[in-house]
Parts: structure tokens; sequence; C-alpha cells
């Protein structure tokens, strides 16, 4: 590290010197990336036998490796011989867990094209021990045809066996999408059929309201007459009389026939809602007016114990908030301060969340809590990341590959050097024991997190989960990013005093009373930004599961705190 503070006094611009301060900071900054640390042998003793055991292989913090006397390579680490060297030993040991690393390396072509084929021959090493993390990313290959045939069969079976979840609720997102688009378009030819034939019934009873307000003129003429003793007119009164009545009667016949015309309309049009996974968003609470408080060291409330219902234990819910809005060399935002605010609130007085909320924060604090993270959070917690403020993205130097950053409230324009690549965020997110982790990102180029858009999809987002359904979620590890947008700039689009994506998603948990599991509130919170989007503008929010950091099928539930205790549904 002592290099790294040299090299930036070397480099200081127009001959002036980095100051002390300055270089320790951006060496504890390279402290928290993640790297393959290769640790030394344990010297054991077996009777009177001294010996030493092989070196392990672990993935860890710069500052962790060092402190345990781990080897690593501090420059270069995106050459994947570097990263071959720590895991392939243990791998051709029989290894799962290092053979699945050995597939990633190859999959992702640290600093080389990609290998897709040894990729897959490693991942079936391991997925044939019954790595699920293995399974996933084979799974994946077959999926999109990547250095194996395609065969999205063999890649559903896959997802099946890692997931550890029956035939019936595992899908692919694709045929969902076909299946409701094609019920869409049936619904909405039914409905514009309703619609014609309630504007014809219309002009039918309108029609007849006329014919019948002349015969009852008619009539109140004829009736006149009657009082001169004139037989004709009298004949005439009843003979308009029994008209006017039969008018009547087509004219009440036609009125109950567009009544069950509208209803089977509204039928109609509440399961094309329904197909939406929204009807009318859900009525927000007024909004509380709030000032978010500036970045102070405080005393953190205790945890709060694990969350409970219908006797299934979810563990501890934790949420890392950060709203970046005052930048220091870039332009300010609208909303993020107040967006972040808001989610603290709700995840902590509605859901039960022990929140740590990072308003404005820079490089070196959002690298610190996600590294504090990993000391605080255990295997059975949960964890939400909520990102809100400037993202970016660059193309790597060859120009094949593109990475996507966050741009903490220290990030300059056209320099790299304090920007937090989404993979140093997503080996984080690795190296968390958690059981589910879900990121809800609301910036520019924020699904960039997951390094491919896969058509996995667990269960649907309309109906109501079973209590099978949501142990079979817990079982398996979970890592997901619900973003603002895709791979394209999300135009920063408020709805004051929120911004589009979170208002969508802070309605969406504020009305909600029951077990929420991601794809329900991403199904929600994705129609509702549609909708309020303005003419003209694409903002569709994403999901995708993040591999690079270990998803294996599971899913991440909020549970209300008002529903927790419940015996049984």
């Amino acid at each position: 590290m002592a290099g790294t503070a040299l090299l930036l006094a070397g480099c200081a611009p127009n001959g002036a010197t980095v100051s002390p301060e300055l270089a320790a900071r951006a060496a504890s900054v390279d402290d928290f990336y993640i790297v393959d640390c290769l640790l030394t042998g344990q010297v054991r003793r077996l009777g009177g036998a001294t010996f030493l055991t092989p070196r392990r292989a672990i993935r860890t913090t710069a500052q962790d490796c060092r402190i345990r006397g781990g080897e690593y390579v501090a420059y270069d680490r995106a050459d994947y011989r570097t990263a071959l060297s720590v895991w392939l030993e243990s791998a051709e040991a029989g290894d799962a867990e290092a053979q699945n690393y050995v597939g990633e390396i190859f999959e992702k072509g640290l600093g080389t094209e990609p290998d897709y084929v040894s990729a897959a021959a490693w991942y079936r090493r391991a997925a044939d021990q019954g790595y699920a993390r293995a399974k996933i990313n084979l799974g994946f290959l077959y999926e999109q045809g990547l250095g194996v045939t395609q065969d999205r069969a063999r890649a559903l079976n896959l997802y099946r066996q890692a997931s550890g979840v029956s035939e019936d609720p595992l899908v692919f997102r694709s045929d969902v999408t076909e299946e409701m688009e094609a019920l869409r378009a049936q619904l909405g030819a039914q409905v514009e059929q309703a619609e014609r034939q309630a504007e014809a019934l219309q002009q039918q009873r309108q029609q007849l309201i006329r014919e019948r307000d002349e015969l009852q003129r008619r009539l109140s003429q004829a009736q006149a007459a009657v009082g001169t003793a004139d037989a004709e007119a009298e004949a005439e009164a009843r003979a308009l009389a029994q008209q006017l009545e039969e008018a009547r009667g087509r004219v009440e016949a036609l009125e109950s026939q567009a009544q069950r015309t509208s209803e089977e309309r509204e039928a109609l049009v509440a399961q094309m809602s329904e197909l939406q996974d929204a009807d009318t968003p859900p009525r927000a609470a007024p909004e509380p007016t709030v000032t978010p408080p500036e970045p102070a060291e405080v005393d953190e409330p205790a945890a709060p114990g694990p969350a409970s219902f219908a006797g299934i234990d979810f563990g501890r819910y934790y949420a890392l908030v950060i709203g970046n809005q005052e930048y220091q060399f870039l332009d300010d935002l609208e909303s993020p301060l107040t967006d972040a605010q808001r989610i603290s609130q709700l995840l902590q007085n509605r859901y039960g969340f022990q929140v740590i909320f990072l308003p404005n924060a820079d490089q070196v604090q959002t690298l610190s809590a996600l590294n504090d993270l990993h000391e605080r959070i255990t295997e059975r917690d949960n964890l939400l990341i909520y990102y809100a403020g400037h993202g970016n993205r660059s193309d790597r130097e060859d120009g094949r590959r593109q990475r996507s950053y966050w741009l903490p409230v220290d990030a300059e324009a056209e320099r790299l050097v304090r920007w937090i690549n989404n993979a140093v965020i997503s080996d984080h997110l690795d190296r968390i024991r958690a059981r589910s982790i879900l990121v809800l990102a609301d910036s520019v180029f924020a699904s960039g997190m997951a390094s491919g858009a896969s058509s996995l999809l667990l269960g649907s987002g309309q109906r109501r989960l079973s209590d099978e359904e949501i142990r079979a979620g817990l079982q398996r590890r979970a890592r997901i990013v619900i973003s603002s947008g895709g791979e394209r700039p999300v135009p920063d689009l408020t709805d004051r005093p929120h911004s589009l994506f979170s208002r969508s998603l802070i309605e969406v948990l504020e009305g909600n009373q029951d077990v929420l599991r991601e794809n329900m509130l991403f199904a929600q919170v994705a129609v509702n930004v549609r909708r309020r989007a303005s003419e003209g503008i694409s903002l569709t929010p994403e999901m995708r599961p993040i591999r690079a950091a270990g998803h294996e099928g599971g899913d991440f539930y909020f549970v209300p705190t008002a529903a927790r205790g419940v015996a049984s549904r």
C-alpha cells in the first residue's frame, strides 16, 4: 500500500505535493477492494509429527488478507492468470467452490476475451457436486448459448435444481411475457368489442327515449281531445298509451342490457389490470416534511429481533441507504436525499429494518460501510441496499466491455479514480454472509451490476404466496438488483418531492400489508413508473439476478411488522 501513496505523490497536478492525509485516504480506499487471497498453510501436529497444511484460497478485502498474512496481487487484478493461480490448485483437487470461481474467471475474461467453453466445463464440474451457484451459472450459459449449444429446457432444469423448487412455480420470464401479451391482446379485443356494443346500445337508447317522449306528447294531446267526447280521440289515446307502455318496456330492457355490458367491460378491464400487476397505485401517506440529517457519528439503535410470520423465521433485516445529492464536482440532483430519508423511515418503521443512512457519501464512506456489513451480518440475515445518485458507464480500454459505476459525492466527471465500479460492489455482496441481498438502485446504468439479463423468473408477481413457496425461497442465497432503468441512461425525472422510481417504490411498500417477494415488488413498481413517465420518455425498471455475487435462486421478502407473529394463514 505504500506504493500507492508514492504513486499519488508522483502524479500530483502542476507539480503540487499530495498531502499525507490524501495519500493515507487513498490507501485506505484500496484496502476495501476484494482480492483473491491465498492464505498461508497452518502448522499442525499429529501425534509427534508436525506438518504444514496446504494454502487456502479465499476472497476477502486486501486489508483482511494482509492482516492474516495472506498473499494477493496488489495490481493487475484484472489479469486472469493471477486470479487462476489462487484458485486453480484447489479446483483441480475437486473443491466445488474453487471450480466455480475458476469458471467465473474464464467467463469474465479478465484482461482477455471470455472463454465460455472453459467456463462451462468448470461450472459443470462444480454443478455435478451439487454446488447451487455453479448450476445457476451453467444454466445461464445454456440459456444464452454461450460456450454450449443453447438449450432453454436444460437451463430451466438447472435453475430448478439450484433453487430447490418444484416445476410449477419456476418459469421463464420470456414465456410468461408471451403468454401475458397474448392474453392481454385477447382481453383488449374483448374490451373494444364491449365498448362498441355499449356505444351502439347508448344510441339505441337515445332513439327509444326520443320515440317515447314523442308518444308521451301525442298521448297528452289525445287525452285532451277525449274531453270533447270524441270517440276517435279516445281510441287513439288508448292506442298511444299502449305504445308508450311498450316503449317504456323497451327502454328498461335496453338499459338493463347496457348495464350488463358495462359490468362485463369493467370485469375485462380489471383482468387487464391484474395482468399488469397493478390497478390503481396504492394511496401514499401524506408526505412528511423532512430535513435530511448531516452525517454524524451516532449511536445506532439495537437491531430488531428476527422477523417471523406463519411460524417462518425470516431472520434479521438490515438496510444501507445512500442518498447522493450535493456533489463536489458534478451537477447536484433534486431528490436523492428526500428519497433516501423517506425510504429509511419506511424500512425502519414499517418493516423493522436496522437502517444505516449515508447522506452525501464519498468513496471511503461507501466502501467502508459495505466492509462493515461483513462483520455485522450473519448467514441468516437479510440486507437491502438502496442507492440514489449519479451513475455512469465507461468502456474498457480495448473497447470490448463496458463497466457501470456509482458516483460518490467526491467523484469527478472525467476521472475514474473515485468512481465505484459496480463489480466492486458485487464483490462485497458476494463476501457478505447474508442469506438474501436486494439492491434498489435509482441511477443511470444501474442494471449494469448484473452481468447479464437472465430470463429466470421465480413464481408469479400477482398471486398470494404459500408457506411452501416462502420456505423454498429462503433455502438459497439471493443476490438481486432492481434498477430504475436498464443499460441506457435514465432521465433525471422527479414526481416531486421524489423521483419517479422512488415514488413508486414508496407507494408499493407503504400500501403492502402482507409478505411481499422481490419480484412482486418489481412488478408493481415497474407498472407504476411506466404509468407516470411523461409522453415520449422511456423509463423501464429492470430486475436481474447478480450471478457474480453468488445468486443461487433464492428470494428476498419484505415482512411488515404489523403482520409478524401470525400463527397461520
